[in-house]
């Protein structure tokens, strides 16, 4: 069974692309598949690996390429894989909506052929506020949305990585799947940090609210002397200039350290040195994989209520500290609240690395396999795949 995987990919840290990584690593290890063939995504001028284990990676897109779409269409058909799975988010192909949309149709197009394609979507945007998104198209970005939905859901199955999604997608006939982002890495319990340290891991966008979390440490600092706030991740696709900008604003905040762009295998002490996960959106598109790594390495949480926050916890089963969206002293009072009781940190760090142990990485690459037998089902393929075993009993 040949699987060909169309992604964004590391070297550069982003959601969807750190996502991608995690997924393929969990597939290829697997054993259910002869071969697993990547065609990666990631910005140019950045060092490409050439291999994970015996997965083949092939760096042949980049966004803002124009003819991305024939790119990666030629590679399947030189190719002629068994199976293709598109792992996509709604501006990955670029900031400019006629680059993104061109490249968002190749699903569509590759299904069309007759390959069996799945699809996950990390957004629909179409559900979400656009006007807190700054999302392009001024009057029409309401029909531009409904365009990306349309779209991206031509596919034999289409995941979903938040249940409301999924159940959104269903009522309109389309077979779906809801596959939880779930832990990247086998769930570990850290000890806590020795310092009071915040963490801010995400692409630096406005609707990230990390303007709004840089003026509560403003505040929090001057009653914790000690307390640093950490901010790392790369720049939104869409806001090339907006990290730079916020940051000749802020760099001369006393107890902020700005990263940027974290290698994969830093990422782990990027946890290890928090002590308390901060996701202060602002608007959302979508399921969180902060919040997940936050439940996997046994570090507390505080959130903005949003919807899309709210609903992820809640299907999730896992606990945060909530704050008031766009409050400054209601996420002040959140953060106090973990930082005055070690005891309540540690009870929320504990119950949700109880809950992650169900969304193991063996766990998520089994849902997948399952979604890839009913696409190969659905094009009446000979060929089936072998769902591997797995031990469900929490570690």
């Amino acid at each position: 069974m040949h699987l060909t995987i169309v992604s964004p990919f590391p070297p550069a840290i982003t959601g969807i692309g750190q996502y991608g990584y995690h997924v393929t690593r969990a597939l290829a290890n697997s054993g259910s598949f002869s071969r697993v063939t990547v065609l990666a995504g990631a910005p140019n001028g950045t060092e490409h690996p050439n291999h994970l284990g015996s997965t083949e990676l092939e760096y042949c897109w980049q966004p803002g390429q124009i003819n991305a779409r024939q790119t990666i269409l030629a590679r399947l058909k030189r190719l002629s894989p068994d199976l293709v799975w598109f792992n996509l988010g709604a501006s990955i192909f670029g900031k400019s909506p006629w680059i993104n949309v061109s490249g968002l149709v190749t699903p569509m197009i590759a299904q069309r052929t007759g390959v069996p394609t799945v699809v996950t979507l990390h957004e629909l945007v179409e559900l979400t506020d656009l006007r807190a998104l700054d999302a392009p198209g001024g009057p029409f970005a309401s029909w531009g949305a409904r365009l990306l939905t349309g779209i991206t859901t031509r596919a034999d199955v289409i995941c979903l990585t938040m249940r409301h999604y999924a159940d959104w997608l269903a009522t309109r006939g389309l077979d779906c799947a809801h596959i939880p982002i779930g832990a990247y890495h086998e769930p570990v319990l850290m000890d806590e940090s020795g310092s009071d340290e915040l963490l801010f891991f995400t692409t630096l966008a406005p609707f990230k609210g990390l303007e709004l979390l840089l003026e509560a440490f403003h505040t929090l600092r001057s009653e914790y002397p000690q307390l640093r706030l950490t901010i790392a991740g790369t720049e939104h696709t869409r806001f090339p200039n907006y990290a730079r900008e916020l940051k000749a604003r802020f760099d001369r905040m006393d107890g902020v350290q700005w990263l940027g762009q974290v290698r994969e295998d830093d990422v782990m002490d990027l946890f290890r040195r928090a002590q308390i996960v901060v996701l202060p959106y602002t608007a959302s598109t979508g399921s969180s994989s902060v919040l997940y790594q936050a439940a996997t390495w046994g570090r507390a949480v505080v959130a903005s209520d949003l919807r899309e926050i709210c609903a992820l916890v809640e299907e999730s089963g896992l606990h945060v500290e909530f704050f008031a969206n766009g409050d400054v002293e209601s996420l002040c009072r959140a953060v106090r609240a973990l930082l005055n009781s070690p005891a309540t940190r540690r009870a929320q760090a504990g119950h949700n690395y109880h809950c992650i142990q169900c969304t193991r990485p063996e766990k998520t690459s089994r849902e997948y396999i399952k979604a890839f037998n009913r696409a190969l089902e659905k094009r009446h393929s000979p060929k089936q795949i072998m769902v591997p075993r797995i031990n469900t009993e929490p570690i």
